[in-house]
């Protein structure tokens, strides 16, 4: 899935790796807001262009705060690698994370209750560092 804004420049990288890009047309009845492509090639050459397309998608956003509602999801106003947290007290922002850490938040955002930056610190920061 590509955001339709991305739609050229993701063409010319896979034109640039040579490999190929086609639209996949969305199933019937269903409205989506991306457009979906298949890149067919060398596995080392699609996965440059994963690797574009996932750098255009931007860094990682966890909002901890009770009722957020998209508690997981990706911003542009982040550089990819880099992730935000929001609690309830404040924002935490760490510039490089792994996926150690990305898990042990995923696991601190599926709880109940509102989380604090000292929960995150604890729980998901400072074990994985």
């Amino acid at each position: 899935m590509v955001d339709p804004v991305d739609l050229e420049a993701i063409r010319e990288t896979a034109r640039q790796a040579g490999v190929e890009l086609a639209d996949v047309p969305p199933f019937r009845g269903i409205q989506t807001v991306m457009a979906s492509v298949l890149v067919v090639g060398d596995v080392g050459a699609v996965d440059l262009v994963r690797e574009e397309v996932e750098r255009r998608r931007g860094g990682l956003v966890f909002d901890l705060r009770a009722g957020a509602l998209r508690p997981i999801h990706r911003s542009r106003a982040l550089r990819h690698g880099e992730l935000e947290v929001v609690a309830v007290d404040g924002v935490l922002r760490i510039a490089d994370c792994d996926g150690e850490l990305i898990a042990a938040l995923t696991r601190l955002a599926s709880g109940r209750g509102e989380k604090t930056v000292a929960m995150v610190e604890e729980t998901a920061v400072s074990p994985v560092r």
